[in-house]
């Protein structure tokens, strides 16, 4: 938990500082660009990134207000809505995606060796599933950018 939070906060501080978003921002930016057809519907980001309903809808409004993202009606569902990755939201993601895949090489990746670094991703993936769920990023480093 100590490394989780010391790290996590070190990633926070350099995403606000090099970019115009949050790591929150990113986190579900990151999800939709890693999503079929980068779109979801609010209620399985809600699951996958932690936060309750409500707070979602609440990061998804302030996104949605900056560009980021756009919501479309669902078409199987007219009920239902769908979270788009606007293309400036796929700019910012990418942009965004430099500064924290730099961030976790440094802060993580240079303390490890190959093995380790492998070791542990093959972990964390594992522990992801057993929890329920998709590890947040399936893709490699230079494949997110």
């Amino acid at each position: 938990m100590t490394a989780f939070t010391r790290v996590n906060a070190i990633l926070a501080r350099e995403m606000e500082a090099e970019t115009t978003i949050s790591l929150e921002w990113y986190a579900i930016l990151l999800m939709l660009a890693q999503s079929e057809e980068a779109a979801m519907r609010p209620s399985d980001l809600a699951d996958q990134i932690g936060l309750s309903r409500s707070a979602t809808t609440r990061l998804v409004d302030r996104l949605e207000s900056d560009g980021l993202v756009e919501r479309c009606a669902c078409g199987s569902d007219r009920r239902g809505t769908f979270v788009l990755l606007t293309p400036r939201g796929e700019e910012v993601f990418k942009g965004a995606g430099r500064v924290h895949l730099r961030g976790i090489d440094e802060h993580v990746g240079s303390h490890l060796t190959g093995d380790e670094l492998a070791q542990l991703a093959a972990l964390l993936g594992k522990l992801a599933d057993s929890v329920g769920g998709d590890a947040l990023s399936t893709l490699s480093p230079s494949a997110a950018l």
